[in-house]
């Protein structure tokens, strides 16, 4: 079974998340790893799991996690149950603090798969054996969009550079191992618009993407304006048109359509 660490904190409150999250001046980054590392060890034990095939690292925005904390866990997860050398480690990432030098800390900490929010999140498959290696997937918290405005409509502290440039590098550092997400349905999206930029994602995806319907969630910054009328809410006939349009692009690009909204190569 599966083993999904939360870090529950980020730099902002995007304007359509409403996960359990948190932005605060400073994490005591000692006293979460320690929380994490005894919820992990309590967990196995509780359930009595005796294999670990995959662990998530999820959030929040688990990019801001120092990698001493991700190797942390998964020491504890290999101490308290079997994970084998073939898990799937995964971990979210956000374009913004995803550096060079934080994605190859992580693959050093034991990341082996990672997802990134281009738009939205992912994940993957990895191992891990002490001390910290192989190094698992990694997976990072795609843009969520290619194109800035829509960025700032979901109020993403990147540009679409950025992202794309995070892309390349988490494909040179997890060749075959990277994950991205798009959200589509967003106010004013057309399909030629969301069509146009999922043909740029799928020239910069290399083995798995999500693809999420915007969900409008209550108490959220782009649910208040789109139910106040500041913003236009799409047509559901357009949402069908955008989730069938993009179904039929990703296919043809050799990915397998395995589950409502992701598709693999593998």
């Amino acid at each position: 079974p599966p083993r999904c660490p939360q870090w529950p904190y980020c730099r902002k409150h995007c304007s359509y998340c409403n996960f359990n999250k948190y932005v605060v001046a400073a994490v005591d980054e000692e006293a979460m790893a320690t929380c994490l590392v005894r919820e992990a060890q309590t967990l196995l034990s509780l359930s009595g799991v005796q294999s670990v095939t995959s662990v998530f690292f999820g959030g929040g925005t688990p990019s801001l996690a120092s990698p001493r904390t991700v190797c942390a866990v998964l020491e504890a997860v290999s101490g308290a149950a079997h994970l084998p050398s073939t898990a799937e480690v995964t971990l979210e990432a956000n374009p913004s603090s995803a550096t060079p030098q934080r994605l190859t800390a992580f693959r050093a900490a034991g990341v082996n798969r990672i997802s990134i929010g281009v738009q939205v999140r992912a994940v993957g498959r990895g191992g891990f054996v002490p001390p910290c290696h192989p190094p698992c997937p990694l997976t990072l918290l795609p843009p969520q969009s290619l194109d800035d405005k829509e960025l700032r409509l979901l109020g993403r502290e990147h540009t679409a550079a950025e992202a794309r440039g995070v892309v390349e590098e988490a494909r040179r550092l997890f060749p075959g191992r990277t994950s991205i997400d798009l959200i589509f349905g967003l106010p004013g999206q057309s399909l030629g618009g969301w069509e146009r930029g999922l043909e740029v994602a799928l020239g910069l995806c290399d083995h798995h993407i999500s693809l999420y319907q915007l969900t409008l969630e209550r108490g959220t910054a782009l649910a208040a304006q789109v139910w106040g009328g500041t913003l236009p809410a799409p047509p559901q006939d357009l949402l069908a048109d955008m989730y069938q349009a993009a179904c039929t692009m990703v296919v043809a690009q050799g990915f397998r359509h395995y589950e409502v909204s992701n598709f693999a190569r593998k």
